[in-house]
């Protein structure tokens, strides 16, 4: 029973099923007609054989009804009676049971009588030549001929399907054994591949065409998968050497604090490169914990992006400010909801206010909307603008600019968190034209 668990065994079970209810509609239907046709032959014949009796009477001088030539009444299944009323013209040698019915059968006149014990089916026809009843002809047909055509034709018929349903059963069963067997060796080399053989593919062998779509679907989703983990062990090697490079340098300070003496100009500077080596490490936490518990979360909150933008003007107005520009931030007129926690939009804007504050001759601005039913932010900056051709290249992880051009020490991480926490969230972080600067859309379900 174990087999027909399987694919394999439902699909046979489906098509032994289906034939098999279709085999004992034709086999009934076949008997049914058959019978219908053995008892329409024997009323055919008693109605025939009562014809031909009543031909051979007539009335004789005495006034009496009588039979010019009597049937062979020896024979089993011709049996003739003849009455005129209750006088028996003729008679045949029949059992008691059946000679009643006839008699019986006479009396009412017209029609058929059916015997179970024996097997006699009787018919009756008036005689009327002149309109005046003159007697009845009753004719009996033995039924075991036709009983026996029955029986053999309902067991040859069961017999029959039988028979085909178990050719259909084993023929179902190769067949479709051989039409999954691609797929079985699909899964065995799936299967061999293991977990480190991401590079294997099941190329464009000869198949039929849905394992062949089944194939390419597969290999396509497998792309996907090669993708995203070469994506994922970059970001985490890009973050694995950018959480040593912060962690380094705070090693570094508190070590030459302890080994000699410092002026307090120097131990200040020592100070304000710890903090900013542990807050920089702290955001690059923190926006990760963000993203694995977007990713993990059925629901994932809901808040006002008034809020959010309040504390992201608090915070990064002075940010900004260090570095020669201002932060300016456009306050929708009314709520505006955002299908997410506060802290999430910080996170994923955050990142992006960094980059614009590194390249801002002037001025950060920051607004939110509504359109096509997400909640939108743009992060403006009036800087040098994005180069044609790297609007995707600068979400790399590691991706940034030349130093000595743009002046700063970023580690090109930034946006490429932003995005990752925008996309974990059900939105997306991208470039969007403008004549004057960078402008970063970030789209977040409302």
């Amino acid at each position: 029973m174990n087999r027909f668990r399987t694919l394999r065994g439902r699909l046979t079970a489906a098509a032994v099923l289906v034939t098999a209810v279709v085999i004992a509609v034709l086999v009934l239907a076949f008997n049914l007609l058959l019978e219908q046709s053995l008892n329409g032959d024997v009323n055919s014949r008693l109605r025939t054989q009562a014809a031909a009796a009543a031909t051979t009477l007539y009335i004789a001088k005495d006034g009496r009804l009588h039979v010019r030539e009597a049937p062979d009444d020896q024979a089993v299944d011709a049996r003739v009676w003849v009455f005129a009323g209750p006088r028996t013209v003729l008679k045949p040698h029949a059992p008691a049971v059946v000679e009643a019915a006839a008699r019986d059968l006479a009396n009412r006149g017209h029609g058929y009588l059916g015997l179970e014990s024996p097997k006699v089916r009787l018919y009756a026809l008036r005689v009327r030549p002149d309109g005046h009843t003159l007697g009845t002809v009753v004719t009996a047909h033995s039924l075991s001929a036709e009983d026996k055509t029955s029986d053999y034709a309902l067991i040859g018929t069961i017999a029959l399907a039988a028979v085909v349903l178990l050719a259909l059963l084993l023929i179902s069963w190769v067949t479709i054994g051989r039409a999954l067997r691609p797929i079985a060796e699909m899964t065995r080399t799936a299967a061999h591949w293991g977990e480190r053989a991401i590079g294997r593919r099941f190329g464009s062998e000869d198949r039929p065409d849905e394992l062949g779509e089944l194939a390419r679907t597969f290999d396509a989703l497998l792309d996907r998968v090669s993708a995203s983990l070469r994506h994922e062990q970059r970001l985490s090697a890009e973050l694995s050497h950018e959480l040593r490079t912060p962690l380094a340098r705070i090693l570094a300070e508190m070590e030459l604090l302890g080994r000699r003496e410092r002026s307090p100009e120097e131990r200040e500077r020592a100070y304000e490169v710890v903090v900013r080596s542990a807050d920089q490490m702290n955001r690059i936490l923190e926006t990760l914990l963000a993203a694995a518990r977007a990713e993990s979360e059925v629901a994932p909150g809901r808040s006002d992006v008034r809020t959010a933008l309040s504390s992201l003007s608090e915070s990064w107005a002075p940010a900004v400010a260090d570095h020669g520009a201002r932060l300016e931030v456009r306050m929708p007129r009314g709520p505006l909801p955002v299908g997410l926690d506060a802290d999430i939009v910080e996170r994923v804007v955050a990142p992006l206010l960094d980059n614009a504050s590194r390249y801002a001759q002037s001025v950060v601005t920051v607004a939110a909307g509504r359109s096509n039913g997400q909640v939108e932010l743009r992060v403006h900056d009036d800087g040098p603008g994005i180069a044609p051709g790297e609007e995707e290249s600068i979400f790399a992880p590691g991706a940034r600019g030349d130093r000595q051009v743009d002046g700063h020490r970023g580690t090109g991480l930034g946006l490429a968190l932003s995005r990752r926490l925008a996309r974990a969230a059900g939105g997306d972080v991208r470039v969007v034209s403008d004549e004057d600067g960078a402008c970063f859309l970030v789209e977040l379900p409302a």
